[in-house]
């Protein structure tokens, strides 16, 4: 099966908006079999929406398209498809009914321009937005399909996945291909490419792509087959063959993040954990409580900006400020050990260093970071060069914190020591 992809927005080529709607389209479904041939962006006029639409459905069996579907003025997505398939718009009663109800159980009234919701083609089939106000559509003309979505990501990714998918199997597309993750961070792309690039060539039925974000990379391997269980047998051979390779930069086989990895160490072990942070400014015990269950091993954080708090909330000596400076291993490993002493945690990080943009110096640059872990028996110290702006940063603080944890969770070394 062949499919084209369109998305409608203005803003999205005006804003710069990520277009996240086309990327999870197109991988769900390749996932699914189907051959996306095509990703189409369109402002919100109706006949260039039609035209998109229309030469889609002369080249492939399946069209998806998302946005335009609101209430507003500028959403001119359903007079478009209704003016191509030659329908009328008519009121879809079970439709306004939903609307009202979605209004209703938030204690509010519904506003008149929101009626505009329920107007469907004539003849469309109408799919339930469990999230939302603005109902799927699904369209046929001479064995084209043509599903119409909402814009909005989490509103079409819960029709996409309990509507468009169950009915592409129903009509005969069957997954064929199986994908894995290996997550690693602190290892730059080019590295992770060098190290097992030419495995990767080699590797029969499998594409594997590298996906880089700001905290780390991601490696995605997709298995082919002829059935489902040979593409599952391809990308675990595959998966196990290159985490092998890469070794203790991987810190997960699947889409777990690092602070779910790490949480799982420290429920194991039966260990706890509080954070002293500085430049992160709150951020890293953000990122540990933002897990379900992290009240059982993460104890608190303490936020010291200034050097007094420094001193008075987490115990880092005036010597060691006056002859190292806030921004140092020292000061680093005393906020981690004030950490743990103050809160009588298991293990105490320390986060301290120059955000940016401004407060850099040649000696002491704008994303250079001391990460501490102290531990009972252990203290570990690391500098770090991180780059980007102010939040790329905090960011990649917080995961070089989460690692050093984990890697002394598991004993593994954590880099060149600074101390």
């Amino acid at each position: 099966m062949k499919a084209e992809i369109i998305t409608i927005g203005n803003e999205l080529l005006e804003t710069g908006r990520v277009d996240s709607n086309s990327a999870f389209i197109g991988e769900r479904l390749t996932l699914l079999g189907a051959s996306v041939t095509r990703s189409t962006t369109v402002p919100d006029v109706p006949g260039l929406i039609g035209e998109a639409v229309e030469s889609a459905m002369g080249r492939v069996d399946l069209v998806i398209v998302t946005g335009g579907l609101g209430p507003t003025v500028d959403d001119r997505t359903k007079e478009a498809v209704a003016r191509l398939f030659g329908k009328k718009l008519v009121l879809d009663e079970d439709v306004l009914a939903s609307v009202r109800a979605h209004f209703e159980k938030r204690g509010l009234s519904m506003p008149e321009s929101t009626v505009s919701q329920a107007m469907v083609p004539e003849g469309a089939r109408v799919v339930e937005n469990p999230l939302g106000t603005a109902p799927g559509l699904l369209l046929e003309q001479k064995e084209t399909l043509v599903f119409v979505l909402p814009g909005v990501p989490v509103e079409m990714r819960a029709i996409f996945e309990g509507y468009v998918v169950p009915y592409l199997e129903g009509r005969g597309l069957r997954k064929l291909t199986q994908e894995c993750l290996l997550r690693t961070t602190g290892v730059p792309e080019s590295v992770l490419s060098e190290r097992i690039g030419g495995i990767a060539k080699r590797l029969a039925r499998v594409d594997v792509a590298y996906l880089p974000r700001v905290t780390g990379v991601d490696i995605r391997i997709t298995g082919r087959g002829e059935t489902l269980k040979k593409a599952r047998i391809a990308v675990e051979s595959a998966q196990e063959r290159l985490a092998n390779e890469l070794g203790e930069c991987v810190y997960a086989r699947g889409d777990e993040s690092l602070e779910q990895v790490v949480g799982y160490l420290l429920s194991m072990k039966g260990k706890t954990v509080s954070v002293a942070e500085s430049c992160t400014g709150g951020l890293l015990g953000w990122t540990f409580t933002r897990i379900s269950g992290s009240s059982d091993y993460f104890i608190g954080g303490l936020i010291a900006y200034s050097n007094d708090l420094k001193k008075r909330l987490v115990g880092v000596k005036a010597g060691i400020l006056k002859e190292h400076g806030a921004v140092s291993a020292e000061t680093a490993q005393a906020m981690a050990r004030g950490a743990r002493t103050k809160t009588r945690s298991d293990y105490g990080v320390g986060v301290t260093g120059i955000a940016g943009p401004g407060g850099g110096s040649e000696e002491r640059p704008v994303g250079l970071v001391y990460i501490a872990v102290s531990g009972a028996r252990r203290e570990r110290v690391r500098e770090f060069r991180f780059t980007g702006g102010r939040d790329n940063v905090r960011k990649q603080a917080c995961q070089a914190a989460l690692d050093m944890l984990r890697r002394t969770l598991l004993n593994l070394p954590v880099g060149s020591p600074t101390l």
